[in-house]
């Protein structure tokens, strides 16, 4: 009997996070260990790291963020229940707390979340590949799993 043919994904993460990071994870993928990569939109080099994966053809996913750094929807003009009074995210901890307090307006996850999905498209001019979550936000209790995911 043959064996069904295995094969195996290797997704980096937080692409867009930093140039020297990006620089490593392009590395990895080209010498086959990488098989994709979870781009961060709010990251400080999403736009660079969108021009690297065209370039080379990565396959790249949405790497979802509520936890680090500032939002790219409409929360970042005012004040929203996912950001610090500074304007940031409330970083991981911060998150899970809230959440698990029932701080965290469902309303304005989803707002955040199809931002950071228009601001994929916006930057790589396609859907992304797979959506997985930057520090796990995506499976905390009481998390909900957005509409387009």
């Amino acid at each position: 009997m043959a064996w069904p043919r295995v094969r195996l994904v290797v997704t980096a993460d937080d692409f867009g996070y930093c140039p020297r990071r990006d620089e490593g994870i392009v590395e990895a993928f080209l010498a086959g260990t990488v098989t994709s990569v979870s781009l961060l939109v709010n990251g400080a080099a999403a736009e660079s790291a969108a021009e690297l994966a065209r370039r080379h053809g990565i396959p790249t996913g949405l790497h979802a963020n509520l936890s680090e750094g500032r939002p790219v929807g409409p929360a970042r003009h005012g004040t929203s229940s996912l950001l610090s009074p500074e304007g940031f995210f409330l970083g991981k901890m911060g998150f899970r707390e809230a959440v698990e307090a029932g701080r965290v307006a469902l309303s304005q996850v989803r707002e955040e979340l199809e931002a950071q999905l228009s601001r994929f498209k916006e930057l790589l001019g396609k859907p992304p590949t797979h959506v997985d979550g930057h520090q796990h936000v995506h499976v905390l209790p009481g998390g909900q799993t957005p509409s387009w995911a």
